[in-house]
């Protein structure tokens, strides 16, 4: 029913039914009193009264039905990624008013005519318009990154079911936009505390709500600064126990490039740094990639500190050399023949995942290759061919009943660990086993996965080693020169197994779910790497591979061999 509609049956209304019941009650007042005389003027009153009586009795009937079917709010709608955006809707699940919350909401909306493009629109047709446009700017785009939709109505079944569907839409929106972001949802009934939390702090209630469980969880912390973090931080934060407040994705972005010289420079733009949290790993940080004349420079920042924990300092240089004189097969042979002179020992095995890539920035080659289940990565002047420096990393995996597994093992016959002969390098042995009695471990048979890696960290040579024994994580960093111990890092983490890796589907099985997502075969793909993992105290594989020039990562459930994240990427 219309305005038009409603106006008619009003008037109709009161043309018939006010007369009769005039004179229904003047009859009556005269057989119980008497006649009383009533002037013209007041029988217009009670006209009027009588209408106007049943004025608010059609408004209160079919009138109260048509306005809250169409203009009363039955329903609240957020969705928070940074972005924060509010929709409210009608019994009729059409969208009667959108708002972008804090400024990355309303920037989101602008291309909507701030929201109002969307009002009288279905609901699901709204959030499926505004997650493609978060998608589209990119709030998505880390491997971890999450939406949070929720809801919040009174009718507690119609919350649930809204609640439901909007998470499958929300699902598909970002299947078709090969997105790989999670999806986290909450029904809820109207609470006027957290309204007035989320109104003061320009973010929903929805949104509102994550941040008290972080409060819950530690208290000191303060709900103003908590309300700035993204969705993907709040969920990651309460995952760790919430110890402390982490410095933010902005910070964070700011340090890396103070460390690297470019926030020195007028040019250089806080978007040309991605940050993406970590907060759930062994040491909370935050990984920043920057991007600086066309090379890419990768730095963790302390969650909580902001310290670089890892990072090339001072990038800034001159314009790119024009000195470079080796083509990239004469740069592989530069890092193939040192190679051989640093590892004779592991002559006669087949090098495989070759991969050379000229560094502009500082006129390099960076020669990487897989060698007996280690990985070798050389770095090779362009203009000389000198070998500049070598990085070495080797998975260890306990012995598996069975055949085994050619992708993640060492041959059948297993060569000595690759140390060149440098008298200040005390070799990976040795710094494994500082590694383990600084654990209290007594040998290498007791941990259920290490991994040792040979690295440059600002000019000095060290070993980076992590492991797992019955419950607990280790991140243990070892000085290549003494055997001193730079970093000791323990978690404890009950979801980890400690009754070795039984369920563990293999590196092969795995290598075949990724595939099998990504609808391609072995042929169709190169750069294949297929690396066992403990992440959040899952054991997992992370899966690699190139087809044409789209990149693609997998993350896979070792026990289950379910796909736990997946993304992939344009190679520019």
């Amino acid at each position: 029913m219309n305005e038009r509609d409603l106006e008619k049956r009003l008037r109709e209304a009161i043309e018939r039914t006010a007369p009769d019941g005039l004179e229904r009650l003047l009859s009556e007042v005269k057989s119980r009193k008497g006649e009383i005389p009533m002037e013209k003027k007041r029988k217009t009153r009670w006209i009027g009264l009588v209408a106007a009586v049943l004025a608010l009795a059609l408004i209160g009937g079919a009138g109260g039905l048509y306005y809250r079917q169409n203009y009363a709010v039955a329903t609240v709608v957020s969705l928070d990624v940074n972005p924060s955006i509010e929709l409210q809707v009608n019994r009729s699940e059409k969208v009667i008013s959108c708002a972008g919350l804090n400024d990355e909401g309303k920037e989101i909306l602008s291309s909507m005519n701030g929201g109002e493009d969307l009002k009288g629109s279905k609901l699901n047709v709204a959030v499926n318009a505004i997650v493609g446009a978060i998608v589209r700017a990119g709030y998505l785009d880390s491997l971890n990154s999450a939406i949070l939709i929720s809801v919040e109505d009174n009718d507690q079944t119609r919350g649930e079911r809204l609640q439901a569907e909007l998470v499958a839409e929300v699902d598909e929106v970002l299947k078709a936009a090969a997105n790989s972001a999670g999806v986290l949802s909450q029904s809820m009934t109207t609470d006027k505390d957290l309204n007035k939390q989320a109104q003061e702090n320009n973010i929903s209630s929805g949104k509102a709500a994550l941040v008290n469980e972080v409060l819950a969880l530690n208290p000191a912390l303060d709900f103003a600064a908590l309300s700035k973090l993204s969705v993907e931080e709040l969920r990651e934060l309460i995952r760790i126990g919430a110890p402390a407040m982490p410095i933010g994705k902005d910070a964070a972005a700011q340090a890396a490039m103070e460390y690297a010289g470019v926030f020195l420079l007028d040019s250089y733009l806080p978007q040309y740094a991605e940050v993406d949290p970590e907060l759930d790993d062994l040491t909370p940080h935050y990984d920043v990639e920057l991007n600086y004349v066309g090379q890419e420079y990768e730095y963790e920042i302390d969650a909580f500190t902001g310290e670089v924990l890892r990072g090339q300092s001072w990038i800034i240089a001159p314009a790119p050399s024009t000195e470079r004189v080796l083509t990239a097969e004469e740069a592989f042979n530069a890092a193939a023949e040192q190679f051989s002179y640093d590892f004779p020992e592991l002559q006669g095995y087949n090098i495989f995942d070759i991969d050379t890539e000229y560094k502009a920035v500082n006129n390099t080659y960076e020669v990487e290759f897989d060698v007996a289940g280690w990985d070798f990565k050389y770095v090779i002047d362009a203009a000389t061919g000198d070998p500049l420096r070598c990085s070495t990393t080797y998975i260890y995996y306990p012995p598996q009943s069975g055949a085994q597994d050619p992708t993640e093992g060492t041959p059948p016959t297993q060569p000595d660990e690759p140390t060149p002969a440098q008298p200040s390098d005390i070799g990976a042995d040795a710094a494994k086993a500082a590694a383990l009695q600084k654990a209290g471990i007594a040998d290498e048979s007791s941990v259920t996965w290490l991994k040792c890696q040979r690295e440059y960290d600002d000019g000095r040579l060290e070993y980076d080693i992590e492991f797992v024994s019955g419950n607990t994580e280790y991140d243990v960093t070892v000085d290549a020169a003494t055997g001193s111990i730079r970093k000791y890092e323990t978690e404890t983490r009950p979801g980890i197994p400690s009754g070795g890796t039984t369920g563990d589907i293999g590196s092969d099985r795995a290598v075949e779910i990724a595939l099998a997502h990504a609808g391609l075969t072995r042929n169709d793909v190169t750069r294949l790497k297929s690396e066992r993992d403990f992440d959040d105290g899952r054991l997992v594989y992370e899966v690699e591979f190139r087809s044409g020039r789209l990149e693609y990562e997998y993350k896979i459930d070792a026990a289950t061999g379910a796909v736990l994240e997946h993304e992939s990427d344009w190679d520019d």
